[in-house]
Formats: C-alpha cells, sequence, structure tokens
C-alpha cells in the first residue's frame, strides 16, 4: 500500500508532524509550566479562559483556514500570493472582532466573577490576534505541501516561548497574565518569520476583485464550517467551562492537567488532517483518494494505540514529576482518554476526505450527534461523578462522533467505497 501513495506524501507527513511536535512541546510546556507553578485556581481560570479563546479561534479557522485548506490548492492555485494577502486582511478583521468579545466578556466577569478568569480572558483578548496570525500563517504553508516552513515557524515560536516563560521564572515574574503575554510576542515573531519565507504581507490589503470572489467562496463553504466547528468545540471544552461552576476552578484545573498527557498525540492528528485535505483535493478524481483515505486510518489509529499503551503503563510517574505530586487523584482518567486519541485519528482523516470532496455540511451534520451527547448524558455523568464522569463524557462524545462520521463518508461516494473499497469496511468496524 505505501508504495501507492503519491510521491513525496510520506516525507511532506513527516514534516507536518514535525510541525505539530513543535507545538505540541510549545504547549504542553507552557500547560506543565502554568499547573506546576500556578495556583490552582489561577491554573483553572487559564483553562477557562484558553477555552473560550478557542471558541473565537474557531470562527477564524472555519471561515478562514479551513476553506483556505480547500480553495487553496484549487481555485486559486495560479494566484496563491494575492489569494493569501486577502485572506489576512480578512484575519486582522475576524481577530479583532473576537478580541472584542473576549474583552466584554473578561468585563463582564470582573463584574460578577473570579478576578483571576477575568485577568485570564482581557488578557487573551489582547494576545489573540497575534496567537491566530501565528496559526493561519502555519496553516499557509500547508496550501502549498510546504510543511518544512510551517516547521520552522514552530521552532521559532517554540525557541522564544521557551526563553519567556523561563525568564519570567528566573526573575520571579511568572503569572498568568505575562505567561499569555509571551505566547503572543513569541506567535508575532515567528508569524513574521514564515511571512518573510511565504514572501506575503500580514499588514491588510485594499479590497479587490480577488477579495470579492474569496469572500464568497469562503462564505459559501465557511457558513457550513463554523457550524461544524462550533459544535465541535462543545465535547472537547465545554467541561472546562461547566466543571468550575460545579466543582470550582480547581476541578477544572485538574481537567486539563490531565488531558495535557494526550496533546502530543491530538496535534499529530491536527497535522495529518491539515496535510491530507490538500493532498486529497488533488486525488478526489482518482483511486488515490481511497488509498491516502484507508492509510491515514490505520496509521493515525496504530500511533494512537501505542501512545495509549504507554500512558497506561507510566501515568503515575509521568503525573507525579510533571506536576510535583499534584493532581494524582485523577490519573485514572487517562483510561478514558485513550478512546477519545483512537477516535480522535479516524475522525481526522474523515473529515479530511470530506472537506476534500467539498462537503462540510456533512461534517457539520456527524458533529450534531457529538454535541448532545455532551450535553445530555456526558454533562449528568459530570454532575455525578466530576472530573472523572467528564473524562467519560469526552469518551463517549467521541465514540459518538466517529460513528456518525464514517456513515457519512460511507454515503458520500466520496470513497468510492462500494466498488473499490471492501476492506475499509471491515477495518473501520475494527476501529
Amino acid at each position: 500500500m505505501i508504495a501507492q501513495i503519491p510521491r513525496g506524501l510520506l516525507t511532506k507527513g513527516v514534516w507536518a508532524v514535525t510541525d505539530q511536535g513543535l507545538f505540541a512541546v510549545s504547549n504542553f510546556s507552557l500547560n506543565v509550566m502554568l499547573a506546576r507553578w500556578l495556583p490552582a485556581k489561577d491554573y483553572g481560570a487559564f483553562a477557562a479562559a484558553f477555552t473560550v479563546f478557542l471558541l473565537v479561534g474557531t470562527f477564524h479557522t472555519a471561515l478562514l483556514t479551513e476553506p483556505m485548506l480547500v480553495f487553496g490548492p484549487g481555485r486559486y492555485r495560479g494566484r496563491l500570493d494575492q489569494y493569501l494577502n486577502v485572506l489576512l486582511s480578512g484575519h486582522w478583521g475576524v481577530a479583532a472582532l473576537g478580541g472584542l468579545l473576549l474583552g466584554l466578556a473578561g468585563l463582564l466577569v470582573r463584574a460578577f466573577g473570579p478576578p483571576a478568569l477575568s485577568s485570564a480572558l482581557l488578557g487573551f483578548a489582547l494576545a489573540s490576534p497575534l496567537i491566530l496570525l501565528l496559526w493561519f500563517m502555519r496553516r499557509a504553508c500547508y496550501i502549498r505541501l510546504e510543511p518544512h516552513l510551517a516547521a520552522s515557524g514552530g521552532f521559532v515560536y517554540l525557541i522564544l516561548m521557551l526563553i519567556g516563560l523561563l525568564a519570567l521564572y528566573r526573575f520571579s515574574a511568572f503569572a498568568m497574565v505575562p505567561a499569555i503575554g509571551v505566547m503572543a510576542l513569541a506567535s508575532l515573531i515567528a508569524s513574521l518569520w514564515l511571512a518573510s519565507r511565504l514572501c506575503v504581507s500580514v499588514s491588510p490589503s485594499a479590497a479587490n476583485t480577488l477579495a470579492w470572489q474569496a469572500l464568497r467562496d469562503h462564505w459559501g463553504y465557511g457558513r457550513w464550517s463554523v457550524a461544524t466547528m462550533a459544535l465541535g468545540w462543545v465535547p472537547g471544552n465545554v467541561y472546562y467551562l461547566l466543571l468550575p461552576l460545579w466543582q470550582g476552578l480547581e476541578a477544572g484545573a485538574a481537567l486539563k492537567a490531565v488531558t495535557n498527557l494526550i496533546l502530543p498525540i491530538q496535534h499529530m492528528h491536527a497535522a495529518l488532517g491539515m496535510l491530507l485535505v490538500p493532498t486529497l483535493v488533488r486525488s478526489r478524481d482518482g483511486a488515490a483518494f481511497d488509498r491516502v483515505t484507508q492509510l491515514g486510518t490505520v496509521l493515525l489509529t496504530a500511533g494512537s494505540l501505542a501512545y495509549w499503551m504507554l500512558l497506561i503503563i507510566f501515568h503515575r510517574p509521568v503525573m507525579a514529576w510533571l506536576y510535583g505530586g499534584q493532581y494524582a487523584a485523577y490519573t485514572d482518567v487517562l483510561w478514558l482518554l485513550g478512546i477519545v486519541l483512537l477516535a480522535g485519528g479516524v475522525v481526522s482523516v474523515l473529515g479530511g476526505a470530506l472537506r476534500a470532496l467539498e462537503r462540510p455540511d456533512q461534517v457539520c451534520r456527524a458533529s450534531w450527534l457529538s454535541t448532545v451527547v455532551v450535553l445530555t448524558v456526558g454533562v449528568a455523568f459530570m454532575m455525578l461523578w466530576g472530573v472523572t464522569g467528564a473524562g467519560l463524557g469526552l469518551a463517549l462524545s467521541s465514540v459518538a462522533k466517529t460513528a456518525a462520521m464514517w456513515v457519512y463518508y460511507r454515503r458520500s461516494g466520496g470513497s468510492h467505497a462500494a466498488q473499490g473499497a471492501p476492506g475499509f469496511i471491515g477495518a473501520t468496524h475494527v476501529l
């Protein structure tokens, strides 16, 4: 099967994993430092505020980045420089609106809620345009199938972020809001590096014919993608908002501390998912579409399973080492989060295939079931068993989304499965 993969895909896949691996290390290091050196209440505030920021990020990704991965390698392939400059102007508009909403949320919480949460929200309000800019620039590398450039940006971000955080700690200035500032500054410098390599300008450009065409294309695609990503945000993030209401910010901190351990594989899923979309767009009229989809499913599932086994064996000493003995009471939740990893790999591949077929509506519909499970059964489990119940809710919603995504993928006809890939049914059932 490997010999039939499009030439160079495996090499690019290695670079894509390297890119996400660098950012996984960055985010993992940030979260471990915060969880280890901040009071649990402050870390819980950071986790809740970051969750709200991610909701803003879903709209940014849905309207700009995801359509770019579909249209960039196709309709705008001959005008990529102009196209990227237009989208960067769109970035500043969407990011400014998102920052304003985060700021308003921070002011509202300051009047009625915990001061730590208010400070975190206001910090993300100022930092979000720069953090989202780096998200965009990394993905811009993928429409040219140059994930090595994204990896170089990831390396720059990692080094700067670590230097900044360690400097804060060295000079006894380590706190939640300064750490968010370090994220923003590192993101800006890494974005400027990628912009120079891609030969695009990060400043806004004037409207033109291409801008209006891109606006129509992105809205036509993005209106489904916005709903899909908003629904996708709920299962993985809503507990960080609900747990503090039910059991305090410390419970949210505990859940975040445990889920930090699965971030490396989730970033790998995101990396290969980003790489798969433009690759599948180019091959959707041929037999390679099936082969890439099948191989991606096998590889992501195998990698997730291997990592899960390592967590099961070493989770207690790893938690003790990372957090200095904090959150040790919640290590058993990792058994449940392994299910999240296995399901997440399949969803990344099948979701990429449906997006490549320009069927974000089917991805959206597949997300509904997962959201319903979270807001009903998942919330009930959380109220009964706290952090453990939230972990169980995450696992059940992931399984529900995987099943729904597989059904829509098969119905789409994009896999040509009824005629060309009978073995895929059996493999998917095993997963």
